[in-house]
């Protein structure tokens, strides 16, 4: 449905791994995305019931709060960033997530990493000012969110901490 590392991808050029690198990488997805994805559009009560009604009681009721807590949120902008942000699996083993880019040093990782979060926060603040009372985001602003989401988590890791694949 959404590539979340799409617009890192845009401004981080991905490279092949060199052995005694830092890697540059972004949590995946959560497993119940597509659940959580039919909460927040469901438009009826049988939609959010057959939405979850393959998940195990607790966590029914953890993913449809968690929609509506984005529900509330006031803003369309905000809506979409605390959605984006809730799709992250942060909590998922490093070697599960995805790989960005390789670096030669922890420092040129970071500058990166910081360069491209600061572009995403200056994008989105531009989405944000300039939509406040808006319905819905174009596609391009969902992009931007989706990339911020992703560079919010990213982190720089060792090589040689993960797997060879």
């Amino acid at each position: 449905m959404f590539a979340t590392a799409a617009a890192v991808v845009v401004l981080v050029v991905e490279a092949p791994a060199q052995p005694g690198g830092w890697l540059l990488l972004t949590p995946p997805t959560i497993p119940e995305k597509r659940a959580l994805m039919k909460v927040y559009t469901a438009s009826s009560d049988a939609e959010v019931r057959a939405a979850v009604a393959s998940l195990p009681g607790d966590e029914q009721v953890r993913l449809v709060m968690k929609a509506y807590e984005i529900l509330t949120i006031p803003t369309v902008a905000a809506r979409t960033e605390a959605l984006l942000d809730a799709l992250q699996d942060a909590s998922a083993p490093v070697s599960r997530w995805r790989r960005i880019e390789t670096f030669e040093s922890a420092a040129s990782c970071e500058r990166q990493r910081q360069r491209a979060l600061q572009s995403f926060e200056r994008a989105a603040a531009r989405v944000r000012s300039s939509s406040p009372e808006s319905d819905e985001l174009a596609v391009e602003d969902w992009t931007i969110f989706e990339g911020l989401a992703a560079c919010r988590l990213s982190r720089c890791v060792p090589e040689s901490t993960l797997p060879l694949r």
